[in-house]
């Protein structure tokens, strides 16, 4: 494989940033995210010193808009951010070692889940927030796995995650349960679900403002039942419950939601545009097949590293507490 200097830990030079934010996005980001000029290149000059001096990490990105996907999900507090992104190259190295190719974004599985137009983002609400419509009934359990349903939503949400507002107005989630059978529940194992909660709570840089459930049945709730009570409380408070898409209607903004919910966009349009947003950003998903971290090297803080000299009594995070920057 050819390597990219774009995912070179001490790159020969840092790409400057340059934002997509417009002048409401930037205010919010100050009030909510603590982010100003200062905030910002000072927290991103840090973040990019973690990844030069972490043992383990091998190849990383360290471009502004994903620096600032960890240093937002975290308001600018530098050592949250450096434990959130070493925990997340942590844990894409697991499953690549379980699962192999098939984490892959561009494994042709993962590829074939997206004609099923079962998580379409349907685009910026009028709070700015990106929707995300999940379509339970879009799945075949003969034909895809609780792993592949992971993947694609990861890839969904890394594409969004792209875009720089949703980084700041975070996102808002609707799940359809219609057609929702045995089958569905009966694909997802409990350490599947744990390692969905885990990856929500831990691993997932997107703030999750709202999660509406909707004609949610009976058999839904063996799932719910495990699932929830492993989710963070600030992420369980969220969820909301609807019986119908006339009381879905009545909960969120209808210009983005599809016309076989009651909205005022095509379910079509709204695949096309994703298909748009996923395509612009190849070249991205491209660089992060060569993300790599070396988990032989003792962690940084455990003892074995503290005999061979890396943190001393500190781990690499705690380490940063001291950081300074000139």
């Amino acid at each position: 494989m050819r390597f990219s200097d774009e995912t070179a830990k001490r790159p020969r030079e840092y790409a400057p940033y340059r934002t997509s934010l417009d002048e409401q996005d930037l205010r919010l980001a100050e009030e909510e995210l603590h982010e100003n000029e200062d905030t910002r290149e000072a927290s991103m000059a840090q973040l990019r010193e973690f990844i030069a001096k972490h043992p383990q990490i091998v190849r990383c990105r360290t471009d502004p808009v994903f620096m600032l996907r960890f240093l937002r999900y975290r308001k600018f507090n530098v050592t949250e951010a450096c434990a959130t992104l070493e925990g997340g190259l942590a844990f894409l190295m697991r499953m690549r070692k379980l699962y192999g190719a098939e984490v892959d974004t561009f494994h042709p599985n993962v590829l074939r889940m997206l004609d099923l137009d079962a998580i379409v983002p349907l685009g910026f609400d009028r709070k700015r927030r990106m929707a995300v419509l999940i379509r339970v009934g879009a799945m075949d359990p003969k034909q895809t796995t609780a792993l592949l349903q992971m993947r694609l939503g990861a890839l969904v949400i890394n594409t969004c995650l792209e875009y720089e507002r949703t980084q700041v107005h975070g996102s808002v989630w609707i799940v359809d349960c219609s057609g929702m059978t045995m089958a569905h529940v009966g694909m997802w194992s409990l350490s599947e679900v744990k390692m969905m909660a885990d990856s929500i709570n831990e691993v997932v840089t997107l703030f999750v403002k709202e999660v509406h459930m909707v004609r949610v049945p009976r058999i839904t709730w063996m799932l719910l039942d495990v699932l929830l009570p492993l989710l963070s409380p600030k992420i369980r408070d969220r969820f909301k419950f609807h019986r119908s898409h006339d009381e879905l209607c009545s909960s969120v903004d209808t210009s983005i939601l599809p016309t076989i919910y009651g909205g005022e966009q095509s379910l079509r349009d709204a695949s096309d545009n994703f298909r748009a947003m996923f395509d612009k950003q190849r070249p991205w998903f491209k660089l992060e097949e060569q993300f790599s971290m070396d988990l032989s090297i003792p962690a940084p803080g455990s003892r074995t590293t503290e005999r061979n000299g890396f943190c001393g009594e500190e781990s690499m995070v705690g380490s940063f507490r001291k950081l300074t920057v000139d």
